[in-house]
């Protein structure tokens, strides 16, 4: 296991590992009934144009495979709305599959807390489709707290999810 949470900025390069590690959760959630992500639904197109903003971060093993990555942006009007404020908006928090069950999910949100922390912000949001009870209690857990559900943007409703959960931690 790493001893660390190496999280470096992606480059270019990464896009396609990323797409590729999305679709492979998505099918693994469409092939165990969790109604969240579908395969297809976040090409490497999309990925590489919020890598060239900066906006994703990934970690790689010593053989240099994927084995995690996160997204996070400072504004996120598309999911919050209104309530759209200046904060460390987690997005696509994804976990090789045989890397589970070694807290890498802590690592990231914490690698994320830090990053959001230096960027001199000390709010943290993150949103997950509103059916999934297991992404509730995980978030709970770890200090977010639930503020609202909020209708999920028109392009992901394509397979059944209609709400998120939002969820806000403050840092200190």
């Amino acid at each position: 296991m790493p001893e660390s949470a190496p999280m470096i900025a992606a480059t270019p390069d990464d896009a396609e590992d990323i797409a590729k590690l999305r679709d492979r959760l998505a099918q693994w959630m469409v092939d165990n009934d969790i109604v969240q992500w579908a395969p297809g639904e976040y090409p490497a197109a999309t990925v590489a144009e919020e890598v060239a903003r900066g906006e994703w971060f990934v970690w790689r093993d010593e053989t240099h495979t994927l084995i995690a990555v996160v997204r996070v942006v400072w504004r996120d009007a598309e999911f919050w709305g209104a309530d759209d404020a200046e904060a460390g908006y987690i997005h696509g928090l994804m976990v090789a599959p045989e890397w589970r069950g070694h807290d890498l999910g802590d690592r990231i949100i914490q690698f994320c807390a830090d990053h959001t922390l230096a960027n001199g912000i000390t709010r943290q949001r993150l949103d997950f489709a509103a059916n999934n009870p297991v992404l509730r209690k995980y978030y709970t857990a770890r200090g977010f707290t639930e503020l609202r559900e909020a209708p999920l943007p028109p392009r992901f409703q394509s397979h059944g999810t209609i709400n998120v959960v939002l969820m806000e931690k403050m840092l200190a």
